[in-house]
């Protein structure tokens, strides 16, 4: 049996993330650190089965902090669990990527308005 091949950057990032990585000098090292922070947000919103990797998005806010957007079935849920946006951080470095994923404790917060 053959393994199954590994998904494409454009699989697992949006246009818009690939994009912003793509005018980057560590192209690979900023989009592992997006995939790491899309499993760690399935995982702080306790989503029951494989990441949705086009439902969650981590985009640059002004300041220059990356910020997430949920939509389709993972903001649902989301929402009918009555969760908060995670916030995320993301690092990398010589080769390698990691990312943090929390709900924060204030629900009612401006950023909840992705």
């Amino acid at each position: 049996m053959q393994a199954p091949a590994e998904p494409s950057w454009s699989q697992l990032v949006s246009p818009a993330e690939l994009a912003y990585c793509l005018d980057l000098e560590l192209v690979g090292e900023h989009v592992a650190a997006r995939v790491a922070a899309k499993r760690a947000i399935a995982e702080a919103l306790r989503w029951p089965g494989p990441v949705p990797w086009s439902s969650i998005e981590i985009l640059r806010t002004p300041p220059g902090r990356p910020a997430v957007r949920l939509s389709g079935e993972v903001e649902q849920w989301r929402r009918q669990l009555g969760l908060p946006v995670p916030r995320v951080s993301l690092s990398h470095a010589a080769g390698y990527a990691a990312a943090l994923a929390w709900l924060p404790a204030r629900r009612n917060d401006p950023e909840d308005s992705w």
